[in-house]
């Protein structure tokens, strides 16, 4: 089995923040976000100054496809406030969405989840491990809320872009490769902190560890949720780390206790949920969160995968759409410790297979 290997390092000694002096964040709710939208367009404040405002916010609760395009639906928010929508809701993929959006249907019967899982294994390890040959154009956004200090020591903090990456991605053999596709230097800020946060396996590795390690730890029922493509069944899965396969190389996390980065690498346990099309068993979402050991003050680190139907020359596959990494952790900077939050957004797109193309020429024709 291929494993998939996530990479995220993070500068030390970078000047890092949370949201707001306290290096704390602003936790609001999905109605919340709501409200504050629409009292932002009701006193025509402009786009930037909104997602200014969002970039100081967490929620603490899911922000769902149905409810994203909705509000981007009902309050027509300018490109940077969209931007900052699109970051919350990844941010917020990990939690439960609110209770309204996950009652008024019976959990499903033993019989059928067990046969939705049995459907959702075979995708995972069958299905999309003998995909074609395809190639790929995979371009990562990536964002953060390291601040800005100003002359007077204070700071802007918030979630916030800093460049944009292209890899061209083969899929060939069951296995991934990727090679660096030239960025427009505009593409990164003079001032963005380097780093490397990344993470590989979308194209089947991902699911078909997550099905075979939650085989021999826990996986039950969590709820029926609506997504853009209809009604999907979750579960939620936990696994420990003597079973676990997906590998973490981290660096660095701050440990306050010692005064001293620490790094990771290795399997830890892990947990999270999976989205599956009860009809198929296609897998269309899955997020994984990692569980550390033996760090004093654990960093948060969680990968999230859309899956949907591309086509690759009239033929329908299911591939992945988008990616989500994320990577909190404590860093110290200026005599104090924050709460750091690293993010990179990747999408797929322009696929198309994998090969090359021949035409025999006669001698008439080479003349």
């Amino acid at each position: 089995m291929h494993r998939p290997v996530l990479w995220a390092v993070m500068v030390a000694g970078t000047c890092s923040v949370g949201i707001g002096q306290d290096g704390t964040t602003r936790q609001v709710t999905v109605s919340q976000l709501e409200q504050f939208l629409a009292a932002q367009k009701a006193a025509h404040t402009s786009d930037r100054a909104v997602a200014q405002q969002l970039s100081a916010v967490e929620l603490n609760e899911a922000l769902t496809d149905i409810t994203l395009d909705r509000l981007k639906s009902t309050y027509k928010p300018g490109e940077q406030t969209a931007t900052e929508l699109d970051v919350l809701a990844d941010l917020s993929a990990f939690l439960d969405p609110p209770d309204v959006e996950t009652h008024g249907k019976n959990p499903a019967a033993p019989a059928d989840e067990k046969q939705i899982l049995s459907r959702a294994t075979t995708f995972a390890i069958v299905t999309l491990e003998h995909l074609p040959d395809f190639l790929s154009l995979r371009t990562t956004k990536s964002f953060e809320d390291v601040p800005v200090f100003t002359a007077d020591s204070n700071f802007q903090s918030g979630m916030h872009a800093t460049g944009t990456s292209l890899r061209e991605v083969a899929f060939r053999n069951g296995r991934e490769f990727a090679s660096d596709v030239a960025s427009p230097a505009a593409e990164m800020p003079a001032n963005a902190v380097q780093k490397e946060l990344s993470s590989a396996g979308e194209f089947g590795p991902v699911l078909a560890t997550i099905m075979s390690d939650s085989a021999q730890g826990k996986i039950a029922w969590s709820r029926w949720e609506n997504v853009r493509s209809g009604l999907l069944a979750v579960f939620h899965y936990e696994v420990p780390k003597e079973a676990a396969h997906y590998e973490i190389s981290l660096c660095c996390a701050w440990n306050v206790a010692k005064e001293a980065f620490e790094s990771y690498d290795g399997k830890p346990a892990y947990h999270g949920n999976i989205w599956v099309d009860p009809a198929s068993g296609a897998i269309l979402r899955v997020t994984l969160v990692a569980d550390f050991e033996n760090l004093a003050d654990p960093p948060r680190f969680g990968l999230l995968v859309r899956y949907g139907k591309v086509e690759i020359e009239g033929s329908s596959l299911i591939c992945p759409l988008s990616s989500a990494v994320v990577v909190r952790a404590r860093q110290a900077a200026h005599h104090h410790t924050w709460d750091v939050v690293h993010m990179n957004y990747t999408t797929f797109t322009g696929f198309r297979r994998f090969g090359s193309d021949a035409h025999i020429v006669s001698n008439a024709e080479a003349r």
